[in-house]
């Protein structure tokens, strides 16, 4: 494996998730280095290179995709822009993490995975919530049978977003929408703390302004456990948790999210309530530090590499669920 320098980093996309996911790790990341951008307006290119001190600014996403000297492309454009950019940077030899949603439906998400392993590189998705060491905690007390058999997941993500000119959350045509922003949160949270996959059996959007302004849905695994999901982007106030019902006791985590910014763990087990908080970096931090390691020292990454592709096939059976209802 290369470990004879940082990890030089292309910016495909001047959005506002760039900011906090990886020029602000990047800078406290000794083995990282934000080398250069390229948006789809020049202007908006050069003038956020001058705010974040990026020294590289090239004029078009093929230029930074060609540059010889950046290992690794991390994509922050809206979702319907993935596949095309994540395919072009992995044939042009680049690694590529790719914000999440991965895609814009399953089939996107399997082209993406094939070019990479044709290419010999990497193509990550951006859950930085699985890298926080809250969630090395709450799978260690599941699958450790603190909570007995599993009989329910309930999991939810709500933030308001205001439906202001050029937000693409609330463009169906980019990738917008609760289910494909938020909804893929609790549905990957739900699959982490069962250990399997899904199917859906039933589901409902509510549509605002062309998008599904919240989703709501109903899974269930090959064991049989059951779990709810819901998310929504019209609501007053930020709500995000999963709970898990087991045979010998309960577990709720308060914002499993972004836990750097308070969290809560609590099970009740056989009448023993026990609360709790787990230390570690920020989930951002966490996650460029996974996504260096897996390149430079050949480490585990925390989510399989086929793992984009079954996210993203939950997500299309969600909505044709919901479409069918």
């Amino acid at each position: 494996m290369n470990t004879g320098h940082a990890l030089n980093i292309g910016i495909i996309g001047a959005a506002r998730v760039a900011v906090y996911a990886m020029i602000a790790p990047a800078k406290d990341n000794p083995r990282t280095h934000v080398f250069a951008i390229a948006a789809r307006n020049p202007v908006r290119g050069h003038a956020f290179a001058a705010v974040h001190g990026i020294a590289k600014v090239h004029a078009t996403y093929a230029a930074l995709m060609a540059d010889p000297d950046i290992d690794l492309v991390y994509i922050a454009t809206p979702p319907a822009f993935h596949a095309e950019n994540a395919i072009a940077a992995l044939r042009a030899g680049k690694h590529v993490l790719v914000e999440k949603p991965f895609a814009m439906n399953a089939v996107q998400a399997a082209e993406m995975v094939a070019a990479a392993g044709s290419a010999g590189r990497r193509v990550f998705e951006a859950f930085h919530y699985r890298h926080h060491a809250l969630w090395q905690r709450i799978t260690d007390i599941v699958r450790g049978g603190q909570l007995g058999a599993l009989k329910a997941i309930e999991a939810a993500f709500h933030v308001p977003i205001e439906n202001t000119p050029g937000e693409f959350r609330w463009d169906a045509r980019l990738g917008g929408g609760a289910l494909m922003d938020l909804g893929c949160y609790p549905l990957q949270w739900a699959r982490v703390v069962a250990g399997e996959e899904p199917v859906v059996t039933s589901a409902r959007m509510r549509i605002v302004a062309g998008v599904d302004a919240e989703t709501q849905a109903e899974l269930r695994f090959p064991s049989g456990l059951p779990a709810r999901i819901s998310c929504g982007m019209d609501g007053e106030s930020f709500k995000a948790f999963v709970n898990v019902e087991g045979s010998l006791g309960r577990m709720s985590v308060m914002n499993p999210l972004a836990p750097q910014m308070g969290h809560l763990l609590e099970t009740r087990i056989d009448g023993v309530v026990r609360k709790e908080t787990v230390d570690g970096p920020a989930t951002f931090a966490a996650q460029l530090e996974a996504v260096v390691a897996a390149l430079l020292d050949g480490a585990p990454f925390a989510l399989a590499d086929d793992d984009p592709i079954k996210s993203m096939a939950l997500i299309d059976a969600v909505r044709a669920a919901a479409q069918s209802a």
